[in-house]
């Protein structure tokens, strides 16, 4: 993959917005164009994401990422571990996550504002991945899994190829499309459903589950010109990469150092604010600096 480091971007070129998944890193975007916004930016009219990217994505469309993060430290604020070990004594592990994630999700995408989000000029394309035909659900997770692992320590790259290899399927939904609260719920709840912590959701009768199994940064199908007008927000830090940069016609953004939160903490230790300042830190800079500007 050919890389390109950018002195400028214009952000008024951008068209799309691609919100990465990661968990508790997704408040450092959210933090990010937050600030942008403040500063008179406009929220493209095109936005992608999956996991935790794409329900910071939806935030921006319903109550704010403000009342997303409040909501998310609200639910936090008491938890003082991952996992409920007197479940072992049921013979199962139950995880907080699949309590907490739905709820959080309910917080921001509720009745007041789903009518809003279907109304909004504003579209978001929310990826899932389908498993690989010939696993199963288990299977594909296991598979998944092991791409991951071979992905992000041998290879590293920023679009895996192994996963679609090994089956998996990435499916890319409209949530304006979604037609009831609880499907958009669902859908977004899918999105980020990284087992074991969440469960895989039905959607039309076939597992979903989350779509950063198959690609983290996922890339909706694109002409030329609508590449060149997008702009992919990671949440991984790749040390030998510009802070940002343009690969195979797309633009990227990356966080400057590695995000001071845990991707899964969902306890009171969770660091969700400073990974909102650092994105927030990061925006100014990039503003200041002139690598990012706004017209």
């Amino acid at each position: 993959m050919l890389i390109e480091s950018l002195a400028s971007l214009d952000l008024a070129g951008i068209d799309t917005l691609i919100f990465a998944g990661g968990g508790n890193r997704c408040w450092w975007q959210a933090g990010a164009i937050s600030h942008l916004l403040a500063q008179h930016w406009r929220l493209p009219m095109q936005l992608v994401g999956t996991s935790g990217g794409a329900a910071v994505a939806a935030a921006f469309l319903t109550a704010g990422p403000q009342a997303a993060l409040a909501a998310c430290q609200r639910l936090y604020a008491d938890r003082t571990r991952m996992f409920e070990w007197r479940s072992l004594l049921r013979g199962r592990l139950h995880y907080a996550h699949r309590h907490i994630y739905p709820a959080w999700l309910a917080s921001f995408v509720d009745a007041e504002h789903f009518q809003a989000l279907r109304q909004s000029k504003h579209r978001l394309q929310v990826a899932i991945t389908r498993p690989a035909r010939r696993l199963g659900l288990r299977g594909s997770i296991g598979i998944a899994t092991l791409a991951y692992f071979v992905d992000k320590f041998l290879r590293g790259p920023l679009h895996p190829e192994l996963p679609r290899r090994l089956g998996l399927r990435q499916e890319f939904r409209e949530l304006r499309d979604c037609t009831s609260l609880d499907e958009a719920r669902i859908l977004l709840a899918a999105a980020g459903a990284a087992l074991p912590f969440i469960p895989a959701r039905r959607i039309d009768g076939e597992y979903a589950f989350d779509g950063g199994y198959t690609d983290n940064a996922p890339l909706p199908s694109q002409t030329d010109s609508e590449k060149a007008r997008t702009l992919v927000l990671l949440t991984r830090h790749y040390p030998k990469l510009p802070a940002i940069f343009r690969a195979n016609g797309r633009n990227y953004w990356q966080p400057s150092t590695r995000i001071p939160v845990s991707m899964l903490d969902c306890t009171a230790r969770a660091t969700v604010l400073d990974a909102w300042a650092l994105g927030e830190h990061n925006a100014q800079e990039a503003l200041a600096s002139g690598g990012l500007h706004i017209a």
